[in-house]
């Protein structure tokens, strides 16, 4: 019984990552899809049966307070953060075939 809640579980969160959810959004589709999305691809490399397309999209994530649901005089303030995605498309014959997606996060942005 432990064995198949586990299993149910795992299922469920690889299903619902972000990761999924890209290649979901994107694989078979036409590269022309992810260039009105993304622009122009930031690298491009040439194989011989594919070529890859690296794109890249920056975000600026903002301070907030966290909350700790009790009454202090010091709240807790995350700090600003950059966050750079990274979407490696592996086209083949001008389709998207493989879709990978590498997160990075920096604090130290002024």
């Amino acid at each position: 019984m432990r064995a198949l809640l586990f299993s149910i579980v795992m299922v469920v969160l690889v299903s619902c990552s972000s990761q999924r959810m890209v290649q979901k959004s994107y694989i078979g589709q036409p590269l022309s899809t992810m260039e009105s999305e993304f622009g122009k691809p930031i690298t491009v490399f040439n194989n011989e049966s594919s070529d890859i397309y690296i794109f890249e999209k920056v975000e600026f994530l903002k301070s907030t307070e966290i909350s700790q649901h009790k009454l202090t005089l010091d709240p807790m303030v995350t700090p600003q953060v950059k966050k750079t995605s990274r979407y490696t498309a592996t086209v083949v014959n001008g389709t998207i075939k493989k879709l990978e997606l590498a997160e990075e996060y920096d604090r130290n942005i002024k």
